[in-house]
């Protein structure tokens, strides 16, 4: 007899969304989660995505102050201040509110999910023992999910200091003082978005990609070209093509990247933003029989099992993008699969956004990937000058580019930049997902004047009937 159904080890999206669903599906479930406070979210809600969309929130106000005259209002710029301590002060509000509802509404109240604090490490298939640092007790559950996320890499040529040289946890402080300069390592998600918050309070900018192009996981050079103009028109300084070969303090408190190709860049502060590292070494996988990749991560099967039948990997630790949306799906196909149900997650089909101004989103495949696989397509590229709503709201800078199978017109991808991808981005998988044609989506009718109408228009454009010919 076991003390739980399920053992979820986690707090973040994917260990949270099997605990939830597996207590939905009538199972006696234990959530262990290594961080005594904040715990709750995990990355994304602490540490991550949300955090940065609450720091974007008040840049982008900002922002706009600053653009108002173009809108006919007249502001006293000299009479505008920043408040960091309150924009911290917000940003910290908003993740206590949403870590602390999780944990005591989500999981405790409305599910009765026992919450254990501490550090998991698996004795058996079917036994963990939680350190807490002042005690050790074990659980035993018939199932076990094993959703422990991951960490900012760190690299030893680096130097990281987490005062001058740092990383995603550190940035989002905005208690600490605003540098005047800062260089970014990598154009992923994090670097690009904490580039265009510093840019926008005044900081001087400079990314650092060792990949020819900016947001090398996006294989579409008409998007991320537009993204390149876009931020340099900015103003950040943008370096492709070199990487970073050491970061080292300077003896005045400034820190000097020397890149590959020799150039050096002197600024007040380093963002390493370069990926992140697995959470799952020293805690007992290997020794109870999980297959595991050198990187860290965990093998599973399509359902989420691994080598061991019994117990489930979700998240960060498992192959593929590390995206909360990815783990959320997979813990619920680990319940799923658990109460005996069929559930899947389509890789294929995984939007990925990146909150700058404008926006950047995609999903399933671009032209590049879809001839790779050996798929004849078709696509359509439209500007969002053409938008009626865009032009009004005066935000017509940006791209999107619709990718559909030649022979039948399935869409088989998009990619977006421009105002509200990240929004626009969801009809496009809800497409891709159900294997829609580019004339189903183009003769529903879409609600004007909207952005969504670009939608229409772009899959119209494959096929050679968009109303804007240019």
């Amino acid at each position: 007899m076991y003390d739980y159904d399920v053992i979820c080890i986690g707090g973040g999206p994917g260990g949270s969304a099997s605990a939830m669903r597996c207590a939905d599906r009538g199972k006696k479930v234990a959530l262990i989660e290594a961080r005594a406070k904040n715990g709750a979210g995990g990355t994304c809600v602490n540490r991550g995505c949300i955090p940065t969309k609450a720091l974007m929130a008040s840049a982008n106000l900002y922002a706009s102050i600053k653009e108002a005259k173009a809108y006919g209002i007249n502001v006293d710029m000299s009479a505008v201040s920043v408040d960091f301590k309150a924009i911290n002060r917000r940003k910290n509000g908003v993740i206590n509110n949403l870590s602390f509802g999780l944990e005591t509404f989500l999981w405790k109240k409305s599910r009765g999910i026992d919450v254990v604090k501490g550090r998991a490490t698996l004795v058996d298939p079917h036994t963990v023992e939680v350190d807490n640092g002042k005690e050790k007790k074990q659980l035993t559950a018939e199932y076990i999910v094993v959703a422990v996320g991951s960490e900012p890499a760190e690299i030893a040529a680096f130097n990281v200091d987490h005062d001058k040289i740092i990383t995603s946890n550190e940035i989002m402080d905005f208690s600490r003082p605003m540098p005047e300069s800062i260089v970014i390592i990598g154009s992923g998600a994090i670097g690009l978005e904490y580039g265009h918050i510093y840019n926008i309070f005044g900081v001087d900018v400079t990314i650092v990609e060792m990949m020819p192009d900016l947001v090398p996981a996006l294989h579409e050079p008409e998007i991320t070209d537009a993204v390149r103009k876009s931020l340099e028109k900015r103003g950040i300084k943008v370096k492709t093509g070199s990487g970073i070969a050491s970061v080292e303090k300077l003896e005045d408190g400034k820190v000097k990247s020397t890149l590959a190709n020799g150039e050096e860049l002197v600024s007040d502060v380093v963002l390493v933003a370069i990926g992140r590292t697995l959470n799952t070494r020293g805690m007992g996988l290997e020794e109870v029989g999980v297959q595991m990749e050198k990187n860290g991560q965990i093998v599973t099967d399509e359902h989420m099992r691994t080598s061991v039948p019994n117990i489930f990997a979700a998240g960060d630790v498992t192959t593929g993008t590390q995206l909360s949306d990815k783990a959320q799906r997979q813990g619920l196909v680990i319940a799923e699969t658990i109460a005996g149900n069929d559930y899947y997650i389509n890789y294929d089909n995984i939007p990925v956004t990146t909150f700058l101004e404008p926006e950047i989103s995609w999903v399933g495949y671009t032209v590049a990937d879809a001839e790779a696989k050996g798929i004849k397509t078709i696509s359509g590229s439209l500007a969002f000058s053409s938008n009626e709503k865009a032009i009004a709201i005066g935000k017509t800078e940006g791209v999107i580019k619709v990718v559909a199978r030649e022979d039948d017109h399935r869409i088989i991808g998009a990619q977006i930049f421009g105002p509200e991808a990240c929004d626009l981005i969801a009809e496009m998988t809800v497409a891709v997902e159900n294997g829609l044609t580019l004339e189903q989506v183009y003769n529903s009718i879409h609600p004007h004047p909207t952005l969504t109408e670009i939608i229409l228009e772009v899959c119209k454009r494959a096929v050679g009937l968009s109303f804007d010919k240019a």
